[in-house]
């Protein structure tokens, strides 16, 4: 049976998500219904009902032309030994079913899975990429240490945009809800693009508001940016240097706007929390450790750097492995507004990925009437002592951005 009622889910087996449409009328939506037989023993869904079953509620209003990106024909199967109906993701394969296309379209999920991988290796680095949570990229292995916390959707390795100067209007890359990431607390953003090209791994995302409740939404009505993408190429290995990685937000706007976008934002694991900036100019790097405000005390504070050339690190305890972002600033010809540091210790818990605790790197731009366009920093998870050869060669190169 498929349903959008949250009573319903919560009585009967939950199978998961199958498609993402619109909770109501307009141009171009069609109602999709859920259609009971005579004796009350199946349902089916479509936009006509089979013979010998009557309307029982309306589900949502899919699209009738795939007119935007990410939608996908909507598809019943029926069984017939049984007579048994079941809406079907894409994804899914129900063994003596037959699989038809409704005509009408929807956003597809995947059903009970919460992760969809895909992964690249080079230059000493893996990287793991989620479609189900809008292409984004959830895990960084190096040396073998796993970087990233991957707890909630908001956290990750991804890009975000605040629309203003506001933080409600926000498309995030890899889906909505706080903690943890899954199906029970959060939605993934629907992925449109998905693939590898050589050291490249190449995601865009029809991104979801991160707070659905802006607009009247909440877990079961999440609301989505129809018109817009974001998204990254990630190029590992890049200038054959190894573990450094070229990191190229993508943001598609329906309309030349005024915002910020992060370039990305990477959270990584608790064991991660030693703070550093590095000057490329001067070729100075300097501990910040004790200037970085606790945010589970102090609210979302940040320790922001200005380079003209440069960029943020933060280190374990051993300075054996460390991830640094670095750019070039607006002044000097880039895309950076500046470079933030941020620390949660909540939960702390290092062997445990689910644990709510996670440090932030952010580069942030200021978007000034621009609609369609990438920016872009260089990665890497190589730390050493003084005078960090790794990174003043990516700073005399000038930093790879586009």
């Amino acid at each position: 049976m498929t349903s959008f009622d949250f009573n319903e889910r919560n009585v009967y087996p939950f199978d998961g998500e199958i498609y993402y449409v619109s909770d109501q009328p307009g141009s171009g939506r069609t109602p999709l219904n859920r259609y009971l037989n005579a004796g009350a023993t199946d349902h089916a869904d479509g936009i006509d009902p089979p013979d010998g079953y009557s309307l029982e509620e309306t589900l949502g209003y899919p699209w009738t032309q795939a007119s935007l990106p990410g939608l996908e024909l909507i598809s019943e199967a029926v069984n017939p030994a049984t007579g048994d109906y079941a809406l079907v993701a894409p994804s899914e394969t129900l063994p003596g079913y037959n699989r038809s296309p409704l005509g009408v379209y929807g956003y597809p999920r995947f059903v009970n899975s919460t992760e969809v991988l895909l992964s690249l290796s080079a230059g000493g680095v893996t990287v793991e990429s989620n479609k189900a949570a809008g292409g984004v990229t959830c895990r960084w292995f190096w040396n073998g240490m796993q970087f990233e916390n991957h707890f909630a959707y908001g956290s990750q390795i991804q890009a975000a945009f605040y629309f203003g100067t506001g933080p409600n209007l926000n498309p995030n890359e890899a889906g909505n809800g706080y903690a943890p990431a899954g199906l029970d607390a959060g939605r993934g953003s629907p992925t449109v693009r998905f693939e590898n090209q050589d050291n490249t791994q190449i995601t865009r995302a029809v991104p979801l508001n991160w707070d659905p409740a802006v607009f009247g939404g909440d877990l079961d009505h999440p609301v989505i940016w129809d018109s817009l993408i974001l998204g990254k190429d990630l190029t590992l290995n890049f200038n054959n240097m190894g573990p450094v990685a070229k990191y190229s937000a993508h943001l598609k706007l329906p309309a030349a706007t005024f915002g910020t976008l992060a370039i990305p934002t990477g959270y990584l694991r608790g064991n991660f929390n030693c703070f550093w900036t590095y000057d490329a100019q001067s070729q100075r790097l300097t501990e910040v450790t004790g200037q970085v405000p606790n945010g589970c005390a102090n609210g979302n504070l940040t320790f922001a750097f200005y380079p003209n050339f440069g960029g943020v690190i933060i280190s374990d305890a051993t300075t054996d492995y460390a991830m640094g972002v670095y750019g070039v600033s607006i002044t000097s010809g880039g895309p950076v507004s500046f470079f933030g540091l941020y620390s949660y210790p909540c939960a702390r818990d290092d062997a445990n990925f689910s644990e709510a605790c996670f440090w932030v790197l952010s580069v942030l731009a200021t978007i000034l009437e621009l609609s369609d366009f990438l920016l872009g920093c260089v990665v890497t998870p190589r730390y050493t002592d003084h005078p960090m050869p790794m990174v003043k060669q990516v700073a005399m190169i000038g930093f790879a951005w586009d």
